[in-house]
């Protein structure tokens, strides 16, 4: 027998170890893995852990459970609204199940306490007040309520030191007549008739709701603050609605010009109404130069033509003597400083109603013009030069 008849020989007869049984995972020692998102961000399970809960709920008893999912998503359900206490009677698949695990999403503290027992008898053993939830009519002489009446009987148990625990049946075929009988109250929920079969995930999360809702929990979760930012002082609102109207004036935005006050007036009301934070403001504030940017940019080159043409026009009436060109272009009593007449236009720069205009006359000498405008025509006129 050579060499690799004897390996494949003693690979085949090696035997296989049977596989481990799956077991539920187990978190950091350090705390550190992410399990839930908090007002501040991500929680570790530590953190999550060390969160004030709403108080004693009652236990959750699931009674032959078929699915690891469901029984993940009703321990997923449980902890979002305060309750721990899982029992589970007889479920049809091994437990522990890694499926439940992937359903609850982080939520492991119910399933990890889950008490397994074999008989629904072993579950209510140790409870004094047993609530049976139904989703089929049964000719049972007993009072079917809804969940929020039931959630109020419940707290009222539970002032008086009983032990609750709510039934719910297994996905096939609900709870046995023997359990409905024994229950001191049955629960069903509100569903349309056309369609009443509740899934048990479902049947969890809607009563376990109706529990928090009932709470004396108002607002945020426990342990959670959500920081109330007082409003902006009105110097800093009065100087960002300035800057506001500002923009939109130089973008051309008011129009018709007549309509300005009105415009003006709506979103003045509109943000007195939304009580602005600082935070807010300087927001609004760098949101606002960088939308206008790009329109003021515009605007300004189309400023600058304009201009241009007009200061072009003024100084060839000037040169020219043409009295009724540059009265067409200057405002009624415009100060006009004197200056050389016969120049022409080299340079010419504004900025909004501002601006100077660079001159040269025959002899190479340059001048300056400040200008200044109102409704696109002059109204101050100022020459600096020889």
């Amino acid at each position: 027998m050579n060499k690799s008849d004897s390996d494949k020989m003693r690979k085949d007869t090696q035997i296989t170890p049977p596989p481990r049984p799956w077991e539920p995972p187990k978190p950091k020692l350090d705390g550190t893995r992410p399990v839930g998102i908090g007002p501040n961000g991500p929680l570790s399970k530590a953190d999550q852990a060390a969160l004030p809960g709403w108080g004693t709920a009652p236990a959750i008893c699931l009674v032959a459970p078929q699915m690891g999912e469901n029984i993940g998503a009703a321990a997923r359900a449980m902890a979002n609204f305060g309750f721990s206490e899982l029992i589970l009677v007889k479920p049809r698949d091994v437990w522990p199940n890694p499926k439940a695990w992937v359903m609850a999403s982080g939520a492991e503290w119910p399933l990890e306490s889950a008490q397994v027992v074999e008989t629904a008898s072993e579950a209510i053993a140790e409870k004094t007040f047993v609530i049976a939830t139904t989703g089929t009519p049964r000719q049972v002489d007993k009072p079917l309520i809804g969940p929020r009446q039931a959630v109020a009987r419940i707290r009222e148990a539970m002032q008086s030191g009983e032990k609750p625990v709510i039934l719910f049946g297994s996905e096939r075929s609900g709870l046995d007549n023997d359990l409905i009988i024994g229950a001191d109250i049955l629960v069903t929920f509100p569903v349309d008739g056309r369609f009443p079969s509740l899934n048990l995930a479902q049947s969890v999360a809607c009563l376990c709701y109706e529990w928090a809702s009932l709470s004396e929990a108002d607002g945020p979760p426990p342990g959670w603050s959500i920081e109330q930012k007082p409003t902006a002082p009105r110097a800093a609102f009065e100087s960002f609605f300035e800057h506001w109207v500002e923009e939109l004036d130089t973008t051309r935005f008011f129009w018709p010009n007549d309509r300005k006050g009105t415009m003006i007036e709506t979103m003045r009301n509109a943000f007195v109404r939304a009580r602005l934070t600082m935070g807010e403001v300087s927001l609004m504030r760098g949101a606002l130069r960088s939308l206008a940017g790009g329109a003021r940019r515009r605007a300004l080159e189309t400023d600058a033509e304009t201009h241009r043409a007009t200061m072009t026009a003024w100084l060839n009436a000037r040169s020219s003597g043409d009295t009724a060109t540059l009265a067409s272009l200057q405002i009624p009593n415009a100060s006009i400083s004197e200056g050389p007449r016969n120049v022409i236009l080299i340079e010419c720069v504004f900025d909004f109603r501002q601006g100077i205009v660079l001159t040269q006359n025959a002899e190479g000498k340059m001048g300056a013009w400040i200008i200044q405008l109102q409704n696109g025509l002059i109204e101050d006129a100022r020459y600096f030069g020889t």
